[in-house]
């Protein structure tokens, strides 16, 4: 029972701090910015933690050919995923972004068949099948009185999308399916060492990728701004504790405590969990539609994960 509370505790935790970091977008902290400093926050957080449970700070069992994989995992997955994901988020809201990121465990199980030679059975096509479909399904419903302004209203009135809400949901997919690619990436190089190191390892190449960004485009000061303000700085660092520590940790108790297809589908109700938050501190009008679909992703993720063979996908966030 504790594999389970634990994941969907994480899963809670990642719609949380979502939701924190769509208001930070809305504050005009930008997507690169946010990403940085929770990878930053989160990798020192992590190892601390390594350093006083095990008394060392990096997985030195690791071959320079996994090392290298495993560099590649964090590049897509954290350095660019992470920050379309961001990017999402402040265009189209925590709801839909994290309900696009529910097409991610289904797009690993499709990478995972001819990279690491995993099995796709019709059960797990039928899972894909509802998880996609659900995601849809939602994000095809139009609700112009959610939108911020009457222009925008205006826009999305007759069914059609406003030029900002296309950039969010295209940035959304592209997080979902870079997330697949550093999952698969991390199983491919992570062999089995243990989680926490992996993460760290994850997080290390992924800052390393960002920096280099950052550095060559010149934009320190737009990383280093938000923690000159109070308030910025503490939800950045509320929500990196939350979302990314906390949920990676409590991810990884429930990989460990309860078989990991299960672990992964609880972990995976983020788009459930973020309804009620979103309603509460965002003001989002949940629909009936809203809340049916994002079951019906969830459901599909179970049926996807659920199986004798499964991937036992690493969460970026």
């Amino acid at each position: 029972m504790l594999g389970e509370i634990a994941s969907l505790a994480a899963a809670a935790l990642w719609a949380g701090a979502s939701i924190i970091f769509a208001r930070l977008g809305r504050d005009d902290v930008s997507p690169l910015a946010m990403n940085l400093l929770k990878c930053v926050i989160a990798f020192g957080l992590l190892v601390l933690t390594l350093l006083v449970l095990e008394g060392r700070v990096w997985p030195y069992q690791l071959s320079l050919e996994n090392t290298l994989i495993l560099a590649a995992s964090g590049a897509a997955g954290l350095t660019i995923g992470d920050t379309a994901f961001f990017g999402s988020l402040t265009r189209i809201g925590s709801r839909r972004a994290l309900l696009l990121r529910a097409l991610a465990p289904p797009t690993t199980a499709v990478l995972a068949v001819p990279v690491l030679g995993e099995p796709l059975t019709l059960k797990m096509a039928m899972g894909m099948a509802l998880t996609i479909g659900g995601v849809i399904w939602v994000i095809l419903e139009r609700n112009p009185a959610n939108e911020d302004d009457d222009a925008e209203s205006e826009a999305t009135s007759g069914g059609r999308f406003a030029r900002h809400e296309i950039v969010g949901l295209g940035l959304g997919i592209a997080a979902a399916l870079l997330e697949a690619v550093g999952s698969v990436l991390a199983k491919l190089g992570g062999g089995d060492i243990p989680a926490l190191d992996l993460s760290i390892v994850r997080l290390a190449f992924g800052i390393l990728g960002l920096g280099m960004i950052v550095g060559g485009m010149s934009r320190i000061r737009e990383v280093v701004q938000p923690m000159r303000t109070p308030r910025k700085a503490w939800l950045i660092v509320v929500a990196t504790f939350l979302g990314t520590y906390l949920g990676i940790w409590l991810s990884m108790t429930g990989i460990r405590y309860t078989y990991t297809g299960i672990a992964t589908t609880l972990a995976s109700t983020s788009p459930v969990w973020v309804l009620p938050l979103a309603h509460v501190f965002e003001d989002d009008t949940v629909s009936t539609r809203a809340v049916v679909g994002a079951c019906i992703a969830v459901v599909g993720i179970g049926i996807l994960f659920v199986e004798p063979h499964h991937l036992s996908f690493v969460t970026s966030m």
